[in-house]
């Protein structure tokens, strides 16, 4: 209430009662919204197993949900938006004693969280076999899409439902929030999931190398360091890691490279050409050249849909890495055997992977 000359009135204390009763009032109704939507999604979901929050995400379509087999109640994987998170006194509440200690810190991590990755325990009994099909299938995604994803928390719950708990959830932070080096605006769809899961054994197979296992952690962590000039330089400690060369770098990475990823004359040639350009441009990124910000950009991206595509023809090539020998001899014009990615077997040693 103001007065004639338009200054404002204080209230009265009877007032400021009232007022603050009023807050109070509308901050309970809005909590027990919550609680009630809470209740009401977990009495819908039948899904057993674990959820991983991730940020970055996007999915092609507002509010939808994404899942291998899709018709399932309980899929293989999904992907689904957080809607319904819990406020930070629902939060508490929920949290089992030992994870209230850290109730602000999971607050302000949930507020990064957009979607959910979820692993049935059909196919991962323990969580830390979820942990590591998680990692696998949040780095394979990234290859797949160019959608810069990852993975912040950890729980056998989702955020929506935890409101309808008390004492008894359990959140693991996974990943402090990270802001990739460039932004992406690409989708994950249904057929991408489907793809990874696909893959999957294929890439614990080739995970037992130590060249592909550097390639692959540098392609995971590189678009999340503070620095380009470091990312660029991790890319490219990936990209070589793939290949036994020791002499002529330049010339014969680029030979190698382009055989790699592709089985056409034209494709090679143009491979060849833009990792010799690349390689320039790596050079004078990690050795303090001055670049200025586009060309350091385009070295940092470029490189890393370089050792994208590279870790993608990985896995459509084989088991194991090919060899110096069948790369000679395929830049002789002997093709390298494909098949697509899809292992024959399915790995039996999630539980033993490295998280």
């Amino acid at each position: 209430m103001s007065d004639v000359t338009g200054e404002q009135k204080p209230l009265s204390p009877a007032e400021e009662l009232r007022k603050a009763a009023r807050i109070l009032e509308r901050q309970a109704e809005y909590g027990q919204r919550i609680i009630d939507e809470a209740k009401l999604q977990q009495d819908r979901d039948k899904r057993k197993g674990y959820f991983i929050g991730i940020a970055g995400c996007i999915l092609p379509g507002e509010g939808r949900r994404i899942s291998v087999p899709a018709i399932d109640d309980d899929p293989i994987f999904s992907i689904t938006p957080v809607t319904n998170r819990p406020d930070i006194g629902s939060l508490t509440r929920a949290l089992t004693p030992a994870c209230k200690r850290n109730f602000s810190y999971l607050n302000y991590l949930a507020s990064f969280i957009s979607h959910e990755l979820y692993i049935s325990e059909r196919i991962a009994a323990t969580p830390q076999a979820a942990l590591n099909l998680a990692y696998r299938a949040i780095s394979l995604l990234r290859l797949k899409t160019n959608c810069l994803i990852n993975g912040i928390s950890y729980s056998e719950m989702p955020w929506g439902q935890m409101a309808a708990h008390s004492n008894s959830v359990a959140v693991q932070p996974l990943e402090e929030p990270r802001r990739a080096l460039w932004k992406s605006q690409s989708t994950i769809g249904e057929s991408d999931l489907e793809w990874v899961i696909l893959r999957l054994a294929r890439d614990f197979e080739l995970h037992e190398q130590p060249s592909y296992r550097l390639a692959y952690d540098s392609a995971a962590y590189a678009p999340f360091l503070k620095d380009p000039r470091t990312a660029v330089a991790r890319i490219w400690s990936g990209i070589e890691s793939l290949f036994d060369v020791q002499n002529e770098l330049s010339f014969r990475l680029s030979m190698y490279a382009g055989v790699l990823i592709s089985d056409d004359f034209d494709q090679r040639v143009d491979v060849q050409a833009n990792f010799k350009r690349l390689y320039t441009l790596r050079s004078k990124a990690v050795h303090g050249a001055k670049l200025d910000s586009l060309r350091l950009e385009e070295a940092l991206t470029s490189s890393w849909s370089l050792l994208r595509d590279l870790l993608l023809a990985c896995i459509r090539t084989g088991p194991l890495l090919p060899s110096t020998p069948d790369l000679d001899r395929a830049l002789l014009g002997r093709q390298l055997a494909r098949d697509g990615g899809v292992a024959t077997h399915t790995p039996d040693h999630a539980d033993d992977a490295e998280a």
